[in-house]
């Protein structure tokens, strides 16, 4: 385990199957990232920023009904459905 974390938890939880290679170049990379987070976390950076501002000044569409294409439609064009819904693979183990 390197700069706090666990790469071979981490690709369990991606459901990702990394080589040793793939682990070191990503444990690096990991790292690295996490570094640059760090150092922004230290940085002394004035706190006059009014984060809700941004959120107030955002262009945001407004919310209008339009056409959907219909549950028949949707389920003819997923990879996979049933008994007209769409079917997914699990992504919950029983395991903890």
């Amino acid at each position: 385990m390197a700069e706090g974390f666990d790469i071979d938890h981490l690709a369990k939880l991606a459901r990702l199957n990394l080589t040793d290679a793939e682990k070191a170049l990503y444990s690096t990379q990991l790292s690295s990232i996490l570094g640059h987070f760090r150092a922004l976390a230290e940085a002394d950076l004035p706190s006059s920023v009014d984060d809700a501002r941004v959120v107030r000044e955002a262009a945001l569409r407004s919310d209008e009904p339009g056409p959907s294409l219909g549950a028949e439609a949707v389920t003819r064009i997923a990879p996979a459905a049933r008994d007209g819904q769409i079917s997914v693979p699990r992504v919950v183990d029983d395991e903890s």
